[in-house]
């Protein structure tokens, strides 16, 4: 029997399926004693039954930590001076992929809250906000994986609140309404994703839905939305 596994397989699961096969074809009778696994055949099968589940917490954390070093890789390219080798090895569509796969997993209530004990709040919503250094769609991909974080979610929607997040989104709305600092211009899809954050985040909970009601902002973005 081979003892390679391969780490990234997605297969690894029929690799285990065919080796449970080999030694069980059905057809022993329940009365029949089973001799006793070798050692190579028992650390075989402890290798592949932990190589094939994904810790999704930790798996958190190395997505936060990769992100991190590829925003200040991003930041760091923008600042005059800053030296060669403190750029970070990590693309644009590296972290956009990092950033859905963060998003498939906190799609879980509990690692949604998991995330947030990790400091994942102010790290998307610091993405989201800053203008010019942050690529748009490294900010359209932290606003996603907000809204789906808070979404129906009320201790990450607290959290965020407290973040102060609602007058942070509304300025984004306007800065990227053709009426804003963008001139004539205009982006339609960031516009698009800032609502859908401001949406989740509010959305069923009496505290932020009142603060974003006494927002004068808030309601001349509605307004503007409704083409009042």
């Amino acid at each position: 029997m081979s003892s390679s596994v391969n780490n990234n397989s997605p297969f690894t699961w029929l690799g285990l399926l065919k080796w449970s096969l080999a030694y069980s074809d059905g057809t022993r009778s329940s009365g029949e004693e089973f001799k006793p696994m070798s050692k190579a055949d028992v650390e075989f099968l402890e290798k592949v039954m932990k190589e094939g589940i994904i810790d999704e917490g930790e798996r958190m954390k190395e997505i936060l930590r990769s992100l991190t070093e590829g925003v200040e890789g991003v930041l760091n390219e923008s600042v005059v001076g800053r030296e060669e080798e403190k750029k970070k090895d990590i693309s644009e569509d590296d972290m956009l992929e990092m950033f859905q796969e963060l998003r498939d997993i906190v799609e879980q209530i509990d690692y949604a809250r998991a995330f947030m004990a990790m400091g994942g709040i102010t790290f998307l919503l610091g993405c989201a906000t800053t203008e010019g250094s942050v690529p748009k769609s490294i900010r359209k991909a932290s606003l996603s994986v907000l809204a789906t974080m808070c979404q129906n979610n009320p201790p990450v929607q607290l959290n965020l609140l407290e973040a102060g997040h609602i007058p942070q989104l509304i300025q984004m709305f306007f800065d990227y309404s053709p009426t804003g600092k963008n001139g004539d211009i205009g982006d339609d899809s960031m516009r698009e994703k800032v609502v859908q954050t401001l949406s989740a985040s509010i959305r069923g909970h009496a505290m932020a839905e009142h603060i974003f009601c006494q927002n004068e902002q808030a309601k001349t973005m509605l307004r503007l939305g409704l083409g009042m």
